[in-house]
Formats: structure tokens, C-alpha cells, sequence
């Protein structure tokens, strides 16, 4: 398996997660899947804005994003780590829809 279906097999699986369910009250959470970890915690709230630190790490790589969400959808992302554009894109779009 090559390395980026390694890492969409991996956001596949946190794409069907039952951990993002976070509470106010519990604003740090990970969840450790097959192959992989990804911890989110809740930085702000504005609205319908929420900004999130994400990592995501996995035997392919580590990576750290500060994921802005307007309801569901993406409003602006930041990475660092392993992943290309397209792969952290589809992260911030996946979280943010949870």
C-alpha cells in the first residue's frame, strides 16, 4: 500500500469515528483507531466558527493542523507535517463535517 492510500485509508476510518462528539465541558479529546491516533481540542468558538488544533498521526506520518469550521464546513486550515495539500485539505473537510 503506497503511502498516501495508507494516510485516506486512515482519515476513512476517523471519517467514521463516533469520537467527535466533543462537549463544551470536555474540550480535549483523541480517539486511536487501526494504525493510527488523532487528538482534537476545541480553541475557540465564535458563532457557528469553532478552531480546533488537530494532529493526526499514523505509521505514515504526524500531523498538526489548526482547523477553523463554520458549522460543517471549512472556513480556513493550517498544517504542518507529512501530508500534501490535497491530503490535509481532505482532513480539514472530513473533521469539519463530523
Amino acid at each position: 500500500m503506497n503511502n498516501i492510500t495508507k494516510v485516506l485509508a486512515s482519515l476513512a476510518i476517523i471519517a467514521s469515528a463516533p469520537f467527535i462528539t466533543i462537549d463544551d465541558a470536555k474540550a480535549s479529546e483523541c480517539v486511536r483507531g487501526d494504525g493510527f491516533t488523532m487528538c482534537a481540542s476545541l480553541e475557540s468558538r465564535n458563532g457557528r466558527y469553532n478552531r480546533w488544533n488537530v494532529t493526526l498521526i499514523n505509521s505514515y506520518t504526524t500531523e498538526r493542523m489548526n482547523v477553523t469550521c463554520y458549522g460543517k464546513e471549512v472556513d480556513t486550515w493550517k498544517s504542518n507535517g507529512g501530508l500534501s495539500q490535497e491530503e490535509a485539505n481532505y482532513l480539514a473537510e472530513h473533521f469539519c463535517a463530523l
